[in-house]
């Protein structure tokens, strides 16, 4: 028997290296002490409460490049899996490049409402999560995507979301077009992200 499949959405998870995580969580607390670069009423971006600082561009001359190069090398390492296993070799032409870049801090009741975003690729770098208290529901805290297809079991569909239980040094990749919440949480410390946007762009010739 053969089997094919169709469609399919492509997510991934890594483990940052110890040392370059010190280097980004160093990033991610050098931009929450300019709070007065805080984008959080920004009817525009999804985060409710808490507090999101732009990391590319930045206006504090912080260096990214490390951030830069994990990223458009984890995208590459996505997009190589993508064509080894579809046989297609559609995304040769491409390259992964970092486009924006952001550190978000929240603290318990905060969450993010459902949004996509406006690139290809998109991911997650987690730097602190909080301890949750002991009565939580299992989502709260959690990364939930709304994945593109319906539950029905009369037509062998059986899944419409995924929910991420974040961990620190851990790195989430998904497509920008599916649409993701995070849900409010109650205990102690705070939820930390690095999240970026990556676009695929011709290869120069």
């Amino acid at each position: 028997m053969k089997f094919a499949y169709f469609n399919p959405t492509v997510m991934g998870v890594e483990t940052v290296p110890e040392q370059l995580f010190n280097t980004f969580k160093a990033m991610a607390q050098t931009a929450h002490h300019n709070a007065h670069l805080n984008d959080e009423g920004d009817p525009k971006i999804s985060i409710r409460g808490g507090q999101q600082v732009q990391l590319l561009p930045n206006t504090f001359g912080l260096d990214i490049s490390p951030l830069k190069e994990f990223v458009e090398a984890n995208c590459r390492i996505m997009l190589d899996a993508i064509l080894a296993q579809s046989g297609r070799n559609d995304l040769n032409v491409y390259d992964p490049m970092l486009i924006s870049a952001w550190t978000i801090k929240q603290t318990p009741g905060d969450y993010q409402a459902l949004h996509t975003h406006e690139a290809h690729i998109s991911g997650n770098i987690y730097i602190e999560v909080p301890e949750l208290d002991a009565d939580s529901k299992t989502s709260d805290a959690q990364l939930e995507f709304r994945l593109p297809v319906i539950r029905n079991p009369a037509n062998f569909i059986f899944l419409d979301q995924w929910r991420y239980t974040p961990a620190a040094g851990t790195m989430v990749m998904f497509p920008s077009y599916i649409p993701h919440t995070v849900y409010p949480w109650s205990g102690n410390g705070y939820r930390t992200v690095l999240a970026w946007d990556v676009k695929l762009i011709p290869k120069k010739t």
